[in-house]
């Protein structure tokens, strides 16, 4: 049997004085004795301090008090426990017979111990978290329709047909363009050639399509607008070079100026232009005329019809394939037009002499492809494929990683729906904007139709070149109802998606 070392008995050399082994340990214990003058020493020493100590409890106290009887008064009762007890000694709950704890209370203070230290590392990771997570409190959106504005009038440029004249009157203040019908100029000359054949048509709308901004030219634009029951005019200067873009200047009829800017040269996608004619060919039913007249320069007319109705007219320049003069219609009546007054065809494209500040300046300038709508939308953002019977043709936003933005662009060919969507609340009513109860948003009918509002986390403001009926279709296709605000748990969860995102890099 292995000698065990002197310090490891001397519990079992007290519990052997005290007649408290079992027979194990008591064999153990004697093997060793036999061996060990020290221990066999030690063993004596502890009989004849029990023997002290029992006596003196039993005895009575002599006249002047000794070193046992001090020892006596300060143990106290536990003076008479069993020396191999002390180690374990509690102060006992009452009821206890002896203080040895017994294994249910060794239990219960193990599963205490570890609830606590589990709770107390769940109130880390929770404090943890929550600090990290974002402020819950929304930052303030203080122009959501200045954003707005700029994206759609930069989205417009970019595209074929549409020019930079409706883009530019749209930053306009529309109090500044009211006038009376009667101040109306008279547009282009209608046709009266021989009829195109849909293919014809088509042919000469991508011809207009394809050139862009590849003429170069000076000239004075006419614009008139009929929405919301008021007329709106304005007069337009244009300096446009192939390659460098155009510079602009808006007037009033009465001469007053309004804007003046510079538009870049549209940087055109020939993927998004071939879909915007697709979706104008098979939306609408395209015909043609030729011998037609605007700015005394010859043109060939298209129009588009749906279901019969004439929806939109564009003049064609024969020389070059530009768009000399456009108009929309609502129930057979104009509601836009606006084209060349005069024209000037530069055969070369000279620099401009100075570039002036842009019109627009659109804070989405990351580009997406519409492969990551889904992706978007799992993040919260509402990117629909189809709204109001239009198609997403563009998706843009503020930034690549963790946008605060988005711009999405919906087209049928025609009628063009911007949709701005940003991460803050409302403050108030936006500036020029009253509730429209029939819409649940705040409205503004100028140029162009604009609506905005909170829902959730996110203040959505729509913007069209397109009639009445299109803003509000547009409008009733997204959200509009307040969500939850987040709980603790949200936000914890939501500060350790961050952490985790961090370390993965």
């Amino acid at each position: 049997m292995r000698k065990a070392p002197c310090a490891e008995l001397a519990e079992l050399r007290s519990a052997y004085v005290d007649g408290a082994l079992g027979a194990d340990d008591r064999e153990l214990l004697l093997v060793h004795l036999v061996g060990c003058a020290e221990c066999r020493q030690d063993v004596d020493a502890l009989r004849a301090v029990r023997e002290l100590l029992t006596q003196t409890g039993s005895e009575p106290a002599p006249a002047a008090p000794d070193l046992s009887q001090r020892l006596l008064s300060i143990a106290g009762e536990s003076a008479y426990e069993p020396l191999w007890t002390r180690p374990f000694r509690r102060t006992p709950p009452v009821g206890l017979v002896n203080g040895l704890p017994s294994r249910r209370r060794i239990r219960r203070v193990r599963a205490a111990a570890l609830a606590l230290a589990m709770g107390t590392a769940l109130t880390a990771v929770g404090v943890i978290g929550y600090t990290v997570a974002p402020s819950g409190r929304l930052e303030v959106i203080d122009d959501p329709v200045g954003r707005a504005q700029a994206a759609f009038s930069t989205s417009l440029v970019q595209f074929p047909l549409s020019g930079n004249t409706l883009g530019a009157v749209m930053l306009a203040d529309a109090a500044d363009l009211s006038t009376s019908p009667a101040a109306r100029v008279p547009g282009p000359t209608v046709a009266f050639g021989p009829a195109l054949s849909p293919e014809r048509a088509q042919s000469v709308m991508e011809r207009a399509a394809a050139t862009g901004d590849a003429v170069s030219y000076s000239g004075v634009k006419s614009f008139y607008a009929a929405r919301g029951g008021r007329t709106m005019a304005a007069v337009l200067d244009i300096e446009s070079r192939t390659g460098q873009g155009s510079q602009i200047n808006v007037r009033s009829q009465t001469g007053q100026q309004l804007l003046e800017g510079f538009s870049p040269a549209a940087i055109s996608s020939r993927v998004v232009d071939d879909e915007l004619l697709t979706l104008l060919e098979h939306n609408y039913t395209l015909a043609g005329i030729d011998s037609a007249y605007v700015a005394g320069r010859r043109a060939t007319m298209v129009a588009a019809s749906r279901q019969g109705r004439l929806a939109a007219r564009w003049w064609v320049d024969e020389a070059t394939g530009l768009v000399l003069w456009q108009e929309t219609y609502r129930a057979g009546t104009i509601e836009l037009s606006f084209g060349f007054t005069w024209i000037d065809i530069s055969p070369s494209a000279e620099m401009l002499d100075h570039l002036m500040p842009r019109l627009a300046v659109a804070s989405t300038t990351t580009s997406w492809t519409r492969s990551h709508a889904a992706g978007l939308s799992a993040s919260g953002w509402s990117c629909r494929r189809e709204l109001a019977g239009m198609s997403l043709v563009r998706l843009h936003s503020d930034r690549a990683q963790d946008p605060r933005a988005l711009h999405l662009v919906y087209s049928d060919g025609l009628t063009t729906v911007g949709v701005y969507e940003q991460r803050g609340r409302l403050d108030g009513t936006p500036n020029g904007l009253r509730w429209d109860a029939g819409l649940r948003a705040y409205a503004h009918h100028g140029a162009s139709g604009i609506v905005t509002w909170p829902a959730g986390d996110v203040v959505f403001t729509v913007v069209t070149d397109g009639p009445a009926e299109v803003l509000a279709a547009a409008v009733a296709s997204l959200p509009h109802d307040q969500t939850a605000q987040p709980t603790t748990m949200d936000r914890v969860k939501e500060g350790w998606v961050k952490i985790l995102a961090d370390v993965r890099g």
